[in-house]
């Protein structure tokens, strides 16, 4: 069955030819290759912000704007995702170094001069690289763009180390309330400010990020409220492995024909991007009805799961991992050029990214997430009450075992639940008897 694909048994095959030449030049470390891949996937939606995807449970388009979050020790390969990016966002760089070399003249120019009235106007720059946060320069770069182009466009942030977007309190709640408004289209964020120097506007910051750090930081950007209000839902995450005692991974230079590869690829995004005389192309729909049907076999045994286990944290955890595994899809699907022979790579990668991102956020924060959950609506994660109970039983035998978990969920509640579900089924003839539909 498709549904028990893992990213450990995806083949280069299945990676659309552009990631794919990223994916083949590193051998013998999984987690890294994985995170190599994923990382030219997300710079791939980066330079892709005219495209747009219909999610199965939504009624509106959205963008496709992912989070990845890599996680290492020192050595562990963290080097090789700078040069990943580097190789794929160089036409973008080099695209805004022009943009900053004006913007940074006019600024000088108006510094010489006295009197404000004479001075010019700030040129309107289209700035999307970013490599540090603060707040005001983000909300300013949003509105130029905006003003210059009549729509919105993604950012890409890149990070070395994510201890340095949340070197202070301040700077922290700053990253993390626009991180959250980052995720989707039309979460409009508004800045106001009293002081002259400030930037006021009414903006909706978008971003893809790629971000790199170590288990610290990971926990102090993430803390327990974060878990709680969704910080965590929108991050994919991958710990490389400890590198200790072994060699270092290495990450073999692309070969001209992958270079052509990647070139023709970047080139044809961002003309999907802008015209030649630097307007927006319109907006391109990706249709992706086909992989419906499996997003929602997917979500469906998700919530089965969820009933038999109690978890909350599964419950919130795999809505988002669904929604960011099928964004990597609509990426890849377009990178094939939207073929109908690419599917089944397609429909493999959904099932083993949709599951890859769920176990991660599950094994880092669903014991936080349960923790931070009110005493009387509590559930353990992981304990599978609905398989310890023998195949019939009384209202009274699953409120004993309930208390022996110390589970904090009443019992006409699991039993409505599972009755709701089709798991088990009222004896009528004796009083407060259920029997199991499944064993």
């Amino acid at each position: 069955m498709l549904y028990d694909v893992k990213v450990s048994n995806l083949t280069a095959e299945d990676w659309a030819p552009s990631v794919r030449v990223f994916f083949e030049n590193l051998e013998d470390n999984p987690p890294l290759r994985l995170a190599l891949s994923l990382t030219a996937t997300v710079c791939y939606c980066a330079l892709s912000p005219r495209l747009r995807v219909r999610y199965t449970y939504d009624s509106d388009l959205s963008m496709l704007l992912i989070n990845l979050l890599i996680i290492g020790f020192s050595g562990a390969g963290k080097s090789s995702i700078r040069k990943v990016v580097f190789i794929i966002m160089k036409r973008l760089i080099e695209r805004e170094m022009e943009e900053r070399r004006i913007y940074r003249e006019a600024l000088e120019a108006n510094k010489r001069k006295n009197a404000n009235k004479d001075k010019d106007n700030e040129p309107l720059v289209a700035i999307r690289f970013l490599q540090s946060f603060t707040l005001p320069v983000v909300v300013k770069y949003c509105d130029h763009i905006h003003r210059r182009y009549g729509d919105w466009l993604s950012f890409f942030l890149f990070g070395d180390e994510l201890g340095s977007f949340i070197e202070n309190k301040r700077n922290k709640a700053d990253f993390q309330a626009v991180s959250r408004c980052a995720y989707n289209l039309g979460e409009m964020y508004s800045r106001d400010t009293l002081y002259q120097e400030g930037y006021n506007a009414m903006v909706d910051i978008l971003w893809n990020s790629v971000i790199c750090g170590q288990e610290q930081s990971l926990h102090e950007y993430i803390d327990k409220k974060g878990v709680v209000v969704g910080d965590a839902g929108r991050q994919i995450i991958i710990k490389l492995r400890d590198s200790l005692g072994e060699k270092p991974p290495i990450f073999h230079p692309l070969t001209e024909e992958q270079e052509k590869i990647v070139d023709d690829t970047v080139k044809k995004l961002m003309e999907e991007t802008f015209t030649g005389d630097d307007k927006l192309q319109p907006i391109h729909e990706v249709d992706m009805s086909w992989l419906d049907e499996n997003v929602e076999d997917w979500c469906s045994w998700q919530r089965f799961d969820v009933i038999k286990t109690g978890s909350r944290a599964q419950n919130s955890f795999y809505v988002r991992a669904s929604v960011s595994a099928f964004r990597l899809c609509t990426t890849l699907y377009h990178l094939w050029g939207e073929t109908e022979e690419s599917k089944e790579h397609v429909r493999r990668c959904y099932y083993a990214f949709a599951q890859y991102i769920l176990d991660k956020l599950m094994q880092e924060f669903g014991q936080i997430y349960e923790s931070a959950m009110p005493k009387e609506k509590e559930c353990t994660a992981k304990i599978y009450l609905y398989d310890q109970m023998p195949r019939k039983f009384t209202r009274k035998q699953l409120a004993e075992k309930i208390s022996e978990l110390g589970l904090g969920t009443a019992a006409r509640q699991f039993i409505y639940k599972w009755q709701k579900g089709n798991l088990i089924w009222k004896v009528e003839e004796e009083e407060d008897t259920y029997e199991k539909i499944f064993s």
